[in-house]
């Protein structure tokens, strides 16, 4: 393939402009589009993505992941402009930590598994007609080291400060990997960045967010096993389950 469309959800800001950025170094032939929940959030990002250099063809879409409507006119824009979608990853995700006020318990949990569980179904499943149309279609799902039951078990990570996300990335990471037996046709994928330093943490991770954006670049660009992927030291590895 000597071009590619890909859509990077979420990726005005932390992570995901982290693998817009590294995406937009690549291939010159290829287009990163670029999705936000508005315009100007998205608008900015390509902004400063060109002023980082970026080299290949770089779009714009409004994309809220929570909204029916949103999807539906993204798949419009897409259909228009390109006719096909080659890789969709799936970036865009919410972490809250419930209150003491158990009336917000509720509320916390919904919002974070419709945000990253059920959103990203959603727009897999309503994207499969485009990506159908490449003649080698991925889905990358950005996971989390916290999906790993194994690490877990093991007590290799420290307690979480988010049940409810924690909880949504074990359950990403069954989704994708049933949605990959139910569709052999697409390559799937999950990418763990690893505890990046991001808005998203309040900067509390250590990780250099670009090399952590490397995971999700290299299932783009190689030619990998449909699995559970992270960069330990620079280097390739699947994660445990």
């Amino acid at each position: 393939m000597t071009s590619r469309i890909i859509l990077v959800t979420g990726a005005n800001r932390g992570i995901g402009f982290c693998i817009a950025q590294v995406l937009a170094q690549k291939n010159v032939e290829d287009t990163v589009i670029i999705t936000a929940r508005g315009q100007e959030s998205a608008s900015q990002a390509i902004q400063k993505l060109r002023g980082l250099g970026a080299r290949t063809h770089l779009d714009s879409a409004v994309l809220d992941v929570t909204s029916d409507e949103s999807i539906h006119a993204l798949i419009s824009v897409i259909q228009e402009r390109y006719g096909r979608l080659d890789v969709l990853i799936n970036n865009a995700g919410i972490a809250a930590v419930p209150s003491s006020d158990l009336s917000d318990y509720r509320q916390v949990y919904n919002a974070i598994l419709n945000t990253n569980v059920t959103s990203v179904g959603l727009m897999i499943t309503l994207l499969l007609p485009l990506l159908l149309k490449s003649p080698n279609p991925k889905v990358i799902n950005i996971s989390s080291g916290r999906a790993s039951i194994t690490r877990l078990t093991l007590g290799d990570l420290p307690a979480t400060v988010s049940v409810p996300y924690s909880v949504s990335k074990v359950a990403l990471n069954v989704m994708t990997l049933e949605m990959a037996k139910a569709e052999p046709r697409v390559a799937f994928f999950l990418a763990n960045p690893g505890h990046c330093k991001t808005a998203f943490n309040g900067y509390k991770g250590k990780k250099d967010p670009l090399l952590g954006a490397e995971v999700a670049a290299n299932l783009v660009y190689g030619d990998y096993k449909s699995g559970f992927w992270h960069n330990d030291g620079g280097e390739m590895e699947m994660m445990p389950w």
